[in-house]
């Protein structure tokens, strides 16, 4: 019964997000994404593994944008792991100008060495455009919601968080591209802050090589454990 809330509350929600974006707009097209996939073994004197899998899909329709994104992050050191992280979003806007849009978006955190056993997170919110130039797009958000967390081995919390976040794309010539994303969901117990910052570099129409450095940090976490994590990768990314 413990894990009812992080197995079904994450899946339900994704499912409602996603038809509400769906059904507001189920003639139109504009469906893609993008699969990465990176993977790094060593064998001899030591004997690590390490997959880092991201798929991310759009679906966007006049006004409505959706988005959702899977991740997996494992790591191991011979036959112990030292790093295991899943990570499940969604997302729908509602643009009612050029620049400005409504937003919900609900996200679920798997980080088996984070000190959590999961973190759920749901809300809603105002975004704009700052920037739209040509080569320039920059986004800013902010919402409230509500948040669900388990410490490990530890007690539950469900609290109120207003959260932040911004997007930045740029693209550098016509092979490159930097991003920025961060996001911050603060709470009366905890803040949590991620940002992902990323190069991808075209090989081809279809194909791109990503470099990308993601930083977490958690104000509060138990006893022993660190408050920021990090995770430098090469991935290989497939646009569809």
């Amino acid at each position: 019964m413990r894990n009812f809330i992080p197995v079904w509350a994450p899946l339900v929600a994704l499912t409602t997000i996603f038809w509400m974006g769906v059904a507001a707009a189920a003639e139109a097209e504009g469906f893609g994404g993008e699969a990465e996939l990176g993977m790094v073994t060593t064998s001899g004197n030591t004997n690590t593994r390490s997959v880092n899998a991201k798929v991310r899909l759009r679906y966007l329709s006049g006004p409505w944008r959706n988005e959702g994104r899977l991740e997996g992050l494992r790591i191991s050191d011979g036959d112990t792991v030292t790093s295991e992280r899943y990570l499940a979003s969604g997302k729908s806007d509602y643009r009612f100008s050029p620049a400005d849009y409504v937003f919900v978006t609900v996200r679920y955190e798997d980080d088996h060495f984070s000190g959590y056993d999961y973190q759920l997170s749901e809300a809603v919110g105002y975004g704009r455009r700052l920037v739209d130039a040509a080569r320039v797009k920059l986004d800013l958000e902010i919402g409230a919601g509500g948040r669900h967390s388990r410490e490990t081995g530890g007690r539950q919390r469900d609290e109120g968080i207003l959260r932040g976040a911004a997007r930045l794309g740029w693209d550098i010539s016509p092979t490159a591209r930097f991003t920025e994303e961060l996001l911050v969901e603060s709470g009366e117990s905890n803040t949590y802050t991620e940002s992902i910052s990323a190069l991808r570099v075209r090989i081809n129409s279809q194909f791109a090589l990503k470099l990308s450095l993601t930083v977490k940090h958690n104000s509060d976490v138990p006893a022993g454990v660190e408050h920021t994590d990090s995770v430098s990768a090469i991935t290989l990314v497939y646009d569809f």
